[in-house]
C-alpha cells in the first residue's frame, strides 16, 4: 500500500511540473507575455476607441562586439539599433543610452558565440527580442516599445583577411 502512495504522488509531481513546463514554453496561462496579454484583454466585444500613441525613433551610436573563438576574435560585429519609445519618454531614454550601449555589449559579447555555435548565421528576430529584453531590464519595462536593427554587419578580423592573401596560390 505505502508503494502505490508513493508512485501516485510521483505520479501527480511528474504531470504538474511537466504542464507547468509546457504552459512556461507555449508562454501561455500565467506565463503569458505582456504583449500576449494585451491582446487577450483587447477582445471585440468591449471595442473601446484606441488612444494613438506617439512613437518616436531614437538611433542609438553603431555597436561593435568583437566575437573571440578559439582564443582570437573571429570577427567583429556592428550593430546600427533604433529604438521606438513614447514621445514623453524619449527624453529618459536619450539619457540612458550609454548605460543601454553598455548593457548590449556586455550582453551581446557572451551571447553572440552561444547562438553561433548552434547554427553559422545569427538570427536578427532572435537578436531583436534580446536586445529588446536587456533594454528593459536594464533601464525599466515600458520605456522601450520595440527595437529595430538598422544594420548588421559581419567583419571579419585582419588576421583573417591577412591568411586569405598569404595562403593564396593564385598570386605567385
Amino acid at each position: 500500500m505505502p508503494k502505490i502512495v508513493i508512485f501516485v504522488f510521483v505520479g501527480i509531481i511528474l504531470l504538474s511540473g511537466g504542464s507547468i513546463a509546457l504552459m512556461m514554453q507555449m508562454e501561455i496561462g500565467p506565463f503569458a507575455n505582456e504583449e500576449k496579454k494585451a491582446n487577450v484583454d483587447s477582445t471585440p466585444k468591449d471595442e473601446k476607441p484606441e488612444k494613438k500613441i506617439a512613437i518616436e525613433t531614437v538611433t542609438m551610436a553603431p555597436l561593435s562586439i568583437p566575437i573571440i573563438q578559439n582564443g582570437k576574435i573571429a570577427l567583429n560585429l556592428q550593430l546600427e539599433v533604433q529604438i521606438d519609445t513614447t514621445k514623453k519618454k524619449a527624453p529618459k531614454l536619450r539619457e540612458k543610452l550609454p548605460i543601454l550601449k553598455d548593457a548590449y555589449v556586455r550582453d551581446l559579447f557572451s551571447f553572440i558565440p552561444r547562438q553561433l555555435r548552434k547554427s553559422k548565421k545569427l538570427d536578427q528576430e532572435t537578436l531583436r527580442r534580446r536586445l529588446r529584453v536587456v533594454g528593459q531590464r536594464t533601464i525599466g519595462k515600458g520605456i522601450i516599445l520595440a527595437v529595430n536593427i538598422k544594420s548588421y554587419g559581419e567583419v571579419k578580423s585582419v588576421n583573417d583577411a591577412e591568411k586569405e592573401e598569404t595562403s593564396d596560390p593564385t598570386t605567385n
